[in-house]
């Protein structure tokens, strides 16, 4: 359909009015995969975790097609998280659609036509579930969408969520949309070489002695119960530096700052705290330098995966591993209490005891004792001279 047609007024139309009013103006005809040249993905829903665990569908296709246009519309965390990667041709950001939809509308059509784009189809991955993400397709794209959607009408190739795999496996299920291969891959946050260079200065100072380092992730990014008790985090943290030689950094939000120092201050000033020191990047590259990771579920857990740091998991007992990772990996171990429907009120992580994590904590050090060349190469796998920004 001519994607014009859509105005500010959309949002008033019936997802069935919009459908008719296509088929009206644009003749049915069935989706062609081996057709597709250029494809536009809308990723609006942001938290960190749902960024991340998109990314590895743009490696998908680009490994199997990369004669295959890939453009990504996002803001905020998004554009970050994607301004490096070698496997998107264009980032482009424009207004949170959930916010203001006839500014993204504008954005969106004025950005992709000051750059000669005209995609074959759009696409929405798990978290972008909302039909006003979808009326955006619309709105923009003539070609045929397909994803995930709570209306599939507005699609043509809608998606239904399967509980019985992984987030990221499902947004895998994308790729089949294009007649590809949905083979797992894992996720990646790139950074640039300037990032490095400030990690590199950040780890450096923090690595006294030259001791291995060790990065907590110790505070939640959102609204739900992930959180541990401090004392435990302070005996953990004690004996990580005390018994197994490392030095600690601290990572988290500009909002963590205070908590953090505190945080530190509990476990007798052992540490160095970066809590709102670092984009997204250049925490991706401070990951990729240190040696190990301890992190409950929260955004950056998937950053360290990405990263590819050995790390202990201090999982949810009301939400299953599946969902977000991956378990029986030898560099991933991830400790959770029995099932549970949801949390207790007040609920802390409690059934993680101190004595579960340092144990787990000294094995996975024998296992992955900290090494000089497994660093260079986690710090060169995720180095990228792309920038999404300046192109």
């Amino acid at each position: 359909m001519g994607s014009k047609v859509f105005g500010k007024g959309l949002l008033n139309i019936p997802a069935a009015a919009i459908v008719a009013v296509e088929k009206l103006l644009r003749p049915a005809t069935k989706p062609r995969p081996d057709a597709v040249k250029c494809i536009l993905v809308l990723q609006y829903k942001l938290a960190l975790g749902y960024c991340v665990h998109l990314t590895p569908l743009f490696e998908a296709i680009k490994r199997q097609r990369p004669e295959i246009t890939v453009i990504v519309a996002t803001w905020g965390m998004g554009v970050s998280v994607l301004r490096h990667s070698p496997y998107v041709d264009h980032l482009i950001e424009t207004p949170n659609v959930l916010d203001d939809f006839s500014g993204a509308v504008a954005s969106l059509r004025r950005q992709l036509k000051m750059r000669g784009l005209r995609p074959d189809c759009c696409l929405t991955g798990v978290a972008d579930q909302r039909t006003k993400i979808g009326l955006l397709g619309a709105a923009v794209c003539s070609g045929w969408r397909g994803g995930f959607a709570i209306l599939p009408s507005l699609y043509q190739r809608p998606l239904t969520y399967n509980r019985g795999i992984s987030l990221l496996d499902n947004n895998l299920r994308l790729a089949d949309l294009l007649g590809l291969s949905q083979k797992a891959l894992e996720p990646k946050v790139f950074f640039s070489s300037e990032d490095a260079a400030v990690a590199r200065k950040l780890v450096e100072a923090a690595r006294v002695d030259g001791r291995p380092v060790l990065v907590v992730i110790a505070r939640g990014s959102g609204e739900l119960p992930t959180e541990w008790h401090d004392e435990r985090w302070v005996e953990t943290i004690r004996y990580a530096h005390n018994l197994l030689g490392y030095n600690i950094i601290y990572v988290g939000t500009g909002a963590d700052v205070a908590a953090l120092e505190n945080l530190k201050a509990l476990a007798g000033n052992i540490g160095t705290s970066l809590a709102g020191a670092t984009t997204i990047n250049q925490l991706a590259a401070v990951i990729a330098l240190s040696d190990m990771v301890v992190s409950i579920a929260t955004g950056g857990l998937h950053v360290a995966r990405a990263a590819g740091t050995p790390m202990l998991v201090l999982g949810l007992a009301w939400e299953k591993p599946l969902e977000w990772l991956v378990e029986g990996r030898a560099k991933m171990r991830i400790l959770r209490g029995p099932d549970v429907e949801k949390a207790p009120p007040g609920y802390l992580l409690d059934d993680i005891s101190v004595e579960w994590v340092t144990r787990e904590l000294a094995d996975i050090t024998r296992l992955f004792p900290p090494d000089d060349a497994a660093r260079k190469a986690r710090l060169s796998a995720n180095l990228s001279d792309v920038d999404l920004l300046r192109t």
